[in-house]
């Protein structure tokens, strides 16, 4: 999986979805079976308004006051109001055009004739500041993903054009915003405890979608478990950054959070390193994190390396907690 932060929701910023593009056109454009039909099909909706809902989404009452159709452009741009990256699992989007119940073709043959679930928003309502923050899909960023595809393998140019019926729920902060995209998405797809770390320590104003803007909001985090949540992610982003490609996003987040559990068994001042980072929070947070940056490819490449048993993310950790010491514990 990789992370998307801020990220539109289009296909055509996930490179690693064109096979699943290239699979899905091949199977459209044959001369005969359901696939050709749907592709004729879809031709038809885009004649008649674009509109998805009545030929490939289950049929549900009218008038619900839940319910409310988006283009599937305003869909992939709701990704600018996250506030922590979202993955993005190319078997996921594959399971929706290919598996048990795939659009374009069952894993059993013949194929699915409609998405067996709506894709969920939601938006933050503010009533003491009377603003309104959102759309922010809480469930369904693989289905239209999917639906995107499927469209542009169909020949669609105008595949964010087209609408889709949604169920649309109001949240009073972006913390049950996060708790809700965790537990309408855990019964779908495994979250990594990565991912489920950052949604959560995210949750006081403290903004995970860079180094750079953690580095900006850092002051807000002020539980120890949001600290090390904003501390996790900032490894995981300094990896991408530094195009240490050895392990996934999830396993340096790990690290991440292995690397706070190090420092704290270190006792800087004879203190937890929790303390010591709050007594300074903004100056230290920045000084780990300069030095952490300097030894991670030298750790990433000893945990490569390192024949001993163990996670990959413990042993980068282990091996980058003692280079940061020395340079910040002094």
């Amino acid at each position: 999986m990789n992370a998307a932060i801020k990220v539109s929701y289009d296909p055509s910023n996930f490179p690693e979805l064109a096979s699943i593009e290239e699979r899905a056109a091949e199977q459209l454009f044959r001369a005969k079976g359901g696939a050709a039909e749907l592709q004729k099909k879809i031709r038809q909706i885009a004649n008649s308004g674009a509109n998805l809902t009545r030929e490939l989404q289950i049929v549900k009452p009218e008038g619900g006051a839940a319910l409310r159709s988006f283009t599937l452009g305003e869909l992939a741009d709701s990704a600018e109001h996250e506030v922590t990256g979202q993955s993005v699992d190319p078997e996921a989007v594959n399971d929706i055009l290919f598996g048990r119940y795939g659009l374009i073709r069952k894993t059993g043959g013949g194929r699915a004739k409609h998405l067996m679930e709506d894709i969920e928003v939601a938006y933050i309502k503010d009533v003491a500041a009377g603003t309104t923050t959102g759309p922010i899909i809480t469930s369904g960023r693989h289905r239209t993903l999917a639906l995107q595809i499927l469209l542009k393998a169909a020949g669609m140019a105008g595949y964010r054009d087209f609408t889709v019926r949604c169920s649309v729920i109001n949240a009073s902060s972006q913390e049950e915003v996060q708790d809700r995209i965790i537990s309408a998405n855990t019964g779908s797809r495994d979250f990594s405890r990565a991912e489920i770390r950052e949604r959560l320590g995210s949750v006081d104003g403290a903004l995970l979608q860079s180094c750079e803007s953690i580095e900006q909001t850092i002051l807000q985090a002020d539980t120890a478990a949001n600290l090390k949540a904003a501390f996790s992610a900032y490894v995981k982003l300094m990896a991408a950054e530094l195009d240490l490609n050895s392990f996934t996003p999830a396993q340096y987040s790990d690290a991440g959070n292995s690397l706070w559990s190090q420092l704290e068994k270190l006792r800087p001042n004879g203190g937890t390193f929790t303390k010591w980072v709050k007594e300074d929070k903004e100056g230290r947070f920045r000084n780990v994190m300069a030095a952490a940056r300097q030894g991670l490819p030298t750790a990433v490449n000893q945990a490569l390396h390192n024949p001993a048993r163990g996670s990959k993310a413990g042993k980068i950790a282990k091996a980058l907690a003692p280079m940061v010491a020395a340079q910040c514990f002094r």
